[in-house]
């Protein structure tokens, strides 16, 4: 059996920190994540993950194009149509005419997907109030300040 942790020479560090920022990142998403996933289905809602949950959570209350959703989310047509067709026949979403436009199609969410919405609400609440606990409210502040300035203030190229 290959063992992942003990590579078998020495990788070049890309930083001088011990763990690399991206790196701290990604596990803090994957966390909260795990911890989503974990409530959703505690919840009973077994047949969906956070990713259909974060395109459900997207779909305006009059409904959206998928080609928004796509938008919205950071994720392929592709990928966003197959979470899709999976809230569509789970009941969650539904498909109707787009009334600008006869040849397109809305998204929209059904009250199942409401209740689900409604549900997954109270499981970030949950989450951010232990995040508040854990590492303190003005922590939590600070934190969210400095992720917003990274989003919004692009490296310069």
């Amino acid at each position: 059996m290959t063992n992942l942790r003990s590579p078998a020479k020495k990788v070049k560090p890309l930083t001088t920190s011990e763990r690399p920022l991206g790196d701290l990142l990604r596990e803090a998403h994957r966390t909260l994540v795990t911890h989503l996933e974990h409530a959703i289905a505690t919840a009973g809602y077994r047949d969906v993950g956070a990713p259909h949950v974060s395109v459900l959570a997207t779909v305006d209350p009059a409904g959206t194009r998928l080609v928004e959703l796509a938008a919205r989310g950071g994720r392929t047509k592709q990928a966003t149509a197959e979470l899709c067709t999976a809230l569509v026949q789970r009941g969650y979403l539904e498909l109707q005419p787009d009334p600008t436009d006869g040849r397109a199609k809305l998204y929209a969410v059904t009250k199942p997907g409401r209740r689900l919405l409604d549900a997954c609400q109270d499981v970030v609440v949950d989450y951010e109030t232990w995040l508040d606990k854990a590492v303190g409210a003005d922590a939590v502040a600070q934190l969210r300040a400095t992720l917003t300035t990274i989003i919004e203030r692009p490296i310069a190229q």
